[in-house]
């Protein structure tokens, strides 16, 4: 019994997409928010599990799926990528054609992680609140809702950095305040800084300057995709000054999630911040004509500042 292969090379990816689709239907989503064994008792009982996509998430892939139906709309922006890569980087290109949203928890998960990690916002009349590497800024509004949703009546200003020009124009258009310099604000009482870490090009000097510019009683949210892959967008040999975890790039892929875990929050403890609360979450992207949607595992940490340490480091 012959296969049916179709021949053109549109005709191809429309086919590939059908059944990669039919392979996310069945996919069981409960794995994304599970871990295979528990980490030691110190970081395991800040552990918050979420157990399945909430209502807010299963919106968010559905409308992934719906896009991913507008074939000429991928069409459009494959030919596009094709021009636009010789003069922009990715996120660049992504910012200009107004694609690859992204999405980690939602509003009720992010506030469920905030109370679990000790963040009040019903103590606050104002929160300053700065994203760094924001992005297009959908995530950070996820956040701002959520704490929105807790406390109504609490004035938030919303501050982000980011490297990338279309992106930035677009976080300007949702009336965030842009920095150049993450030492440009002080005390911030919520500082969020989601899958950057691996893609800058000193993580180790990025969470320095992420503790000085917290607030003693603020909070830390941070998010990582585990297995840890570094990968810096801006330089000829996308490598870091400094990896985030040791060994890397010879030892990272041999080690389980949790075994990754445990050392990146050793990591965070040596470097003066406490672990708060933490959760394991897909990191979702919007799809193409291959799929509906692609999807990373991340762990999403809320730390605090050490009370026994001075609050330089």
């Amino acid at each position: 019994m012959s296969c049916y292969r179709p021949r053109g090379t549109l005709a191809r990816a429309i086919f590939q997409k059908y059944h990669n689709d039919r392979s996310l239907e069945e996919l069981d989503t409960r794995l994304w928010y599970t871990t295979n064994h528990e980490l030691p008792p110190k970081f395991q009982n800040k552990f918050v599990p979420l157990l399945q996509p909430d209502e807010s998430t299963m919106r968010w892939l559905e409308r992934a799926k719906v896009l991913s139906t507008n074939i000429w709309l991928h069409i459009w922006h494959a030919v596009a990528r094709v021009v636009l890569q010789f003069f922009m980087t990715q996120t660049d290109i992504n910012g200009y054609l107004n694609r690859g949203s992204m999405f980690i928890l939602s509003e009720q998960q992010f506030g469920r992680l905030l109370i679990a990690g000790g963040f009040d916002v019903e103590s606050y009349d104002t929160v300053h609140c700065l994203d760094i590497g924001a992005g297009d800024g959908e995530i950070t509004v996820r956040l701002i809702k959520s704490m929105q949703n807790l406390h109504p009546q609490c004035k938030i200003h919303t501050f982000a950095t980011e490297t990338s020009w279309t992106m930035r124009e677009r976080l300007k258009s949702r009336n965030f305040s842009i920095l150049e310099r993450i030492n440009e604000l002080q005390n911030v009482q919520l500082i969020s800084c989601l899958n950057v870490l691996d893609r800058c090009i000193d993580p180790i000097d990025l969470l320095e300057d992420i503790y000085k510019a917290l607030a003693p009683n603020g909070r830390v949210i941070l998010a990582l995709v585990l297995p840890y892959v570094h990968y810096v967008e801006m330089n000829s040999s996308h490598m870091p000054l400094r990896p985030l975890l040791k060994h890397w790039p010879e030892r990272s892929q041999q080690l389980s999630f949790e075994a990754e875990a445990v050392e990146f929050f050793q990591l965070l403890e040596s470097m003066g911040f406490r672990v708060e609360a933490w959760t394991k979450a897909p990191y979702l992207c919007e799809g193409d004509l291959r799929q509906s949607f692609y999807w990373l595992v991340d762990i999403v940490v809320v730390l605090s500042k050490k009370k026994t340490l001075d609050n330089n480091i």
